[in-house]
């Protein structure tokens, strides 16, 4: 079990988990507005970053691996954004965390559409990333950035250069875009006994508002829209975003 991570700040600790094709790094723009109530540490999913793929990017093993990693702490505060969401809502039902909250930014309990939940990407698109990944996996992600932050222009101006990070590797990718395609948690969603908060962008193309809605009434949470950001709302409003974490701890 090796996730990479950086930490910065001091306060109690927030573990923050990025989402497909990323790193932990996607999240600086917004440590700003974190660090002074925060020790932030960003981990790396297998096969992102400086984490190595090794065993590969599985449900059971990698929710597995972060029971682990969050046994590190004293009850810390938990955030996950997308594929991150996913893992980090995944880890909270199916056992019982000592954590302090989550949080869940442009987080669905199921990424794709089936007969009953239309609140979601259509199964085709995941499909052609997939078949497209194995020809040209730069290009693949690329467009899955530019899909993130299209009609944001606040998350298109703070986006990093991803195309200077190193590449993700190819099997860990086609691993999360699997978990992306066939995750379905809305039968175990239930109450949680910590708070969780949903941050939502209102221009999301990938989750939309209504998959957010559905997560905050079955958890209980507390449920923001910021309804001018697309997926990627901590870069569209970082300010916001931090204030509506804190507001939600207060």
């Amino acid at each position: 079990m090796t996730w990479a991570r950086s930490s910065v700040g001091d306060g109690p600790p927030l573990i923050l988990m990025h989402g497909w094709g990323m790193e932990g790094r996607i999240f600086r723009p917004w440590l700003a507005h974190l660090v002074e109530h925060f020790t932030c540490i960003c981990l790396d999913l297998p096969g992102h970053g400086a984490s190595p793929c090794a065993a590969g990017l599985h449900w059971d093993r990698s929710l597995d691996d972060l029971a682990e990693i969050l046994a590190a702490w004293p009850r810390p505060h938990l955030l996950g954004w997308s594929l991150g969401g996913l893992l980090a809502l995944g880890l909270a039902l199916r056992q019982p965390l000592a954590l302090a909250s989550l949080h869940l930014v442009a987080t669905s309990p199921c990424f794709v559409q089936r007969p009953d939940w239309s609140c979601a990407l259509p199964e085709a698109i995941l499909a052609e990333f997939a078949t497209r990944l194995r020809s040209d996996a730069h290009a693949t992600r690329q467009r899955f950035v530019a899909l993130q932050v299209l009609g944001d222009p606040g998350a298109r101006v703070r986006l990093p250069d991803t195309r200077q990070w190193p590449a993700p590797d190819h099997g860990c990718l086609e691993d999360g875009l699997n978990l992306l395609a066939t995750q379905d948690l809305r039968p175990s969603l239930r109450p949680l006994d910590y708070p969780v908060t949903i941050l939502q962008g209102g221009r999301d193309r990938i989750v939309p508002p209504a998959a957010g809605a559905h997560l905050s009434a079955a958890l209980g949470a507390e449920y923001r829209l910021l309804a001018e950001a697309g997926h990627a709302p901590f870069l569209s409003d970082p300010a916001t975003c931090g204030r509506c974490l804190l507001e939600a701890l207060t």
